[in-house]
């Protein structure tokens, strides 16, 4: 049975928040102060999630969203929201968090607002059917495949590899088969590893389809497998990034910040914020994105043995002492408080879950300046908390919207002991 209900906010997944009879219901595709009809659907944490079916009264903020598979995709869950105020709620999701956790905070820097046509890196799903082949991303909350014609977030060159892909996939894929297509644009062109769901050995035939796929499209190097063991198929070129005065190999299916434009603002807050600085330890560093081919030595510590593997490539183009890298899992085994006192300045980019084994470290070390990269304001705000409480003060903080139109917002932010 549906029911009548009036959104009073958004909440941190995107959907709006109603409230009715003392239950909390959360529909998707709706703006605080719009009554909807809407048909309850399952129990989702303190609420019950819902189908929406009509808005009645919409939003004046409300806007006819830019892509046509907009409400079917799981990709985007806010294109119908004005941008201005769409941001401000990014920007508020941050505020809440640090308030929620008791964190003094700056005010704000200018949030980075994201573009259409921005994204670097995309994660293509293919699967064949007969003689037809679905490529794009999965529906919402579901494993089903949105059939894309074009994606409005994707730079052009990864948007138009989304048909090249549904056409080569016929040819290689077996009937019933599906992959990932990990899709990174390097600075030289893109740098594609195809991850079948299952075991699929390579025919022949089905590598002279790679190479082929690859010559018309102008793919720089396509490889298969997963990410712990892929093999290059094809290079017709190295896939490469610039990194200031560095130039890294990333291995196939690298982390890239989402979009260029992010990573270059991170980068330009690190050289800022820790300018002077002489000794610089970069932890979750990935491929170094935001530490290398700056000024003085930079310390690397990453887990993924692949990315390790691409900065220690860079560093002995480098030449000297100037970047060294380790292999380590800071989860498990965080840089001690005498390990980071032989640094002046430290690096931080976590993934979603954070960091607070490594903070309860660094908060009773003598490093002066702290920059904190984050894709998650919850675990960045309870991490902050614990360097707050080691004498650390947040001094500087800017909102980075790199994954457009989603509920997900990053943030690249200083601390100072």
């Amino acid at each position: 049975m549906s029911l009548t209900l009036d959104i009073l906010e958004i909440g941190g997944r995107g959907d709006g928040i109603a409230e009715l009879d003392g239950r909390r219901y959360f529909v998707p595709f709706t703006l605080p102060a719009e009554t909807v009809e809407a048909e309850p659907r399952d129990k989702r944490g303190d609420g019950i999630a819902c189908d929406l079916i009509e808005v009645l009264a919409p939003s004046r903020h409300r806007e006819v969203p830019p892509c046509r598979h907009f409400g079917v995709c799981g990709g985007c869950a806010l294109q119908h929201w004005r941008r201005d105020i769409y941001t401000s709620w990014k920007v508020d999701l941050i505020a809440r968090a640090l308030s929620q956790h008791g964190v003094a905070a700056p005010s704000f820097e200018p949030p980075l607002v994201g573009e259409p046509g921005e994204r670097r890196r995309a994660d293509i799903v293919l699967r064949r059917q007969g003689k037809r082949v679905l490529a794009g991303f999965h529906e919402r909350a579901s494993q089903r495949i949105v059939d894309v014609g074009t994606c409005v977030v994707l730079r052009p060159a990864l948007d138009a590899a989304i048909e090249v892909l549904r056409g080569a996939m016929a040819g290689i894929l077996p009937d019933g088969a599906a992959a990932d297509a990990i899709a990174n644009e390097t600075d030289n062109g893109l740098d594609v590893l195809i991850r079948p769901h299952k075991r699929l050995k390579l025919s022949v035939e089905m590598r002279e389809a790679l190479v082929a796929l690859a010559e018309r499209a102008d793919f720089a190097r396509v490889s298969w497998g997963d990410r712990a063991a892929p093999e290059p198929v094809v290079m017709r070129r190295t896939p490469l990034l610039v990194l200031g005065d560095t130039t890294v190999e990333p291995p196939p299916g690298a982390f890239l910040q989402a979009t260029k434009r992010a990573e270059l603002v991170m980068r330009a807050a690190v050289t800022a914020w820790l300018d002077g600085a002489e000794r610089i330890v970069d932890l979750f560093a990935g491929i170094g994105a935001l530490s290398l081919g700056r000024p003085g030595r930079v310390s690397l510590f990453e887990s993924d043995k692949a990315a390790v593997a691409a900065v220690d490539a860079a560093a002995r183009k480098i030449g000297g002492n100037r970047v060294v890298s380790e292999r380590r899992d800071l989860f498990r085994n965080a840089l001690t408080v005498s390990e980071l006192d032989r640094f002046d300045g430290l690096v931080l980019d976590p993934p979603r879950a954070g960091a607070a084994a490594q903070c309860a470290e660094l908060a009773r070390s003598r490093i002066g300046r702290v920059v904190y990269g984050s894709c998650d304001p919850g675990s960045f705000a309870r991490d902050v908390r614990t360097l707050q409480e080691g004498g650390y003060r947040l001094e500087k903080l800017m909102p980075i919207d790199q994954f457009l139109w989603s509920s997900h917002v990053e943030l690249v932010a200083f601390l100072k002991k």
